[in-house]
Order: C-alpha cells, then sequence, then structure tokens
C-alpha cells in the first residue's frame, strides 16, 4: 500500500552565530558574504559589554541582507519576560516574518557577571 499523504519536501537551511567581533563596517560585509554564500540564517549571542545588543544589530542586518536573523540564545537573566516579548514582535514586524528566537539562560556564568 502506497502513502497518499502529500509531503513536502524540505531543502536544508544553514545559519552561523555573527557576533560583530571588529567594526560595524567589516561585520556588515561578512553578513553579504554569508548571505552571497547561501546561509539563511544569521544568529547573533545576547552577551552584555561584548557587543551592540542583538535587538538593534539584527533590525541592521535584516535591512541590508535577505538573510533571517535570529538570536543565538536571549540570556533570559539579563532581561525581564515582557521586554524579551516585545523585542521579539518588534523584530517579527520589522523583517518581514524573518526573526528566528533562541532563549535560553546563557553563557556559564553570565550571572556572576550582571
Amino acid at each position: 500500500m502506497t502513502n497518499t499523504s502529500a509531503r513536502q519536501a524540505k531543502s536544508l537551511r544553514f545559519g552561523v552565530v555573527a557576533p560583530i567581533t571588529s567594526d560595524v563596517p567589516t561585520w556588515l560585509d561578512q553578513l553579504r558574504g554569508l548571505a552571497d554564500s547561501g546561509y539563511s540564517t544569521i544568529l547573533m549571542p545576547d552577551v552584555p559589554q561584548w557587543q551592540p545588543a542583538p535587538g538593534p544589530a539584527l533590525a541592521v542586518a535584516a535591512t541590508i541582507t535577505d538573510l533571517r536573523v535570529g538570536t543565538w540564545v536571549y540570556a533570559s537573566p539579563v532581561r525581564p519576560a515582557w521586554s524579551t516579548a516585545w523585542e521579539a514582535h518588534s523584530l517579527t514586524v520589522l523583517t518581514g516574518g524573518r526573526f528566528e528566537m533562541g532563549i535560553g539562560t546563557g553563557r556559564p556564568g553570565i550571572a556572576e557577571q550582571l
């Protein structure tokens, strides 16, 4: 007996964690290169004092590429839940639905850093 249910093939998508590790123009060039290389998503970590906040950085990234954008992990010890929800909704609206949210407790030791 054959399965008559319609199955849609899903293509693999590849993402990359792309923190801002140098100056912003270099980071923007890196994002363009990732988009040209076939990546579908860039993810930003949420680590205070290492780089700009992920929300504004992802909004900028979405304006210069057609990449999906997301948080590698929104660190729950860093931000109140209502603020995270508001920012995630805002990014979803501003990126035309290209935002992917990751949430967790953050990197080891983040609570002590705060």
